[in-house]
């Protein structure tokens, strides 16, 4: 519900609105201008500006949706050329298909490193998981050593047992 609250003092140009306990300020609507935007037949020039503004949003998300898809396609194409193997031609044809600026090319070189970077990365993590798992055992040794060393406390057996360990 949203009530314009009147302003005091020189704010004629803003006014102040309550809805459901949220206040704020905006600027005051002239009616002289909103009298003067409605057409004489409004119902069907509303319903003709519906119209037109649902076509221009759903032309805006249909063009959003077109580069996206055409951004996928361009990805999948490229991926498909890293995947298959180099053509055999010249590096003429190499570098014209480089040259396009829409392409994404690695080369072969930069594959192969990526590639031996993933496996010593790989093999780096393999080795802190090892020492994960060695520092993982060393801890449950101790814990369990600490738990046995207080279920060994004489407090555990009987009462004489207690009283014999109490008075040495």
């Amino acid at each position: 519900m949203d009530r314009p609250i009147r302003p005091d003092g020189d704010d004629a140009d803003w006014e102040v609105c309550e809805d459901n306990g949220f206040v704020y300020k905006r600027r005051r609507r002239h009616l002289s201008l909103l009298v003067a935007r409605l057409p004489a037949d409004s119902a069907e020039e509303l319903r003709r500006n519906n119209r037109a503004r649902k076509k221009r949003c759903l032309s805006f998300i249909r063009h959003r949706y077109q580069r996206e898809v055409e951004q996928w396609e361009d990805l999948s194409a490229s991926l498909l050329r890293l995947a298959s193997p180099p053509p055999e031609g010249t590096s003429e044809a190499r570098t014209s298909s480089v040259a396009s600026p829409r392409s994404f090319h690695l080369s072969l070189p930069a594959i192969d490193g990526l590639i031996l970077e993933l496996e010593t990365q790989e093999v780096i993590l393999r080795k802190i998981s090892d020492l994960c798992d060695c520092v993982d055992l060393f801890c449950q040794a101790q814990e369990d050593q600490l738990a046995q060393s207080l279920l060994d406390l004489p407090i555990w057996g009987s009462p004489r047992a207690l009283m014999r360990s109490l008075c040495d």
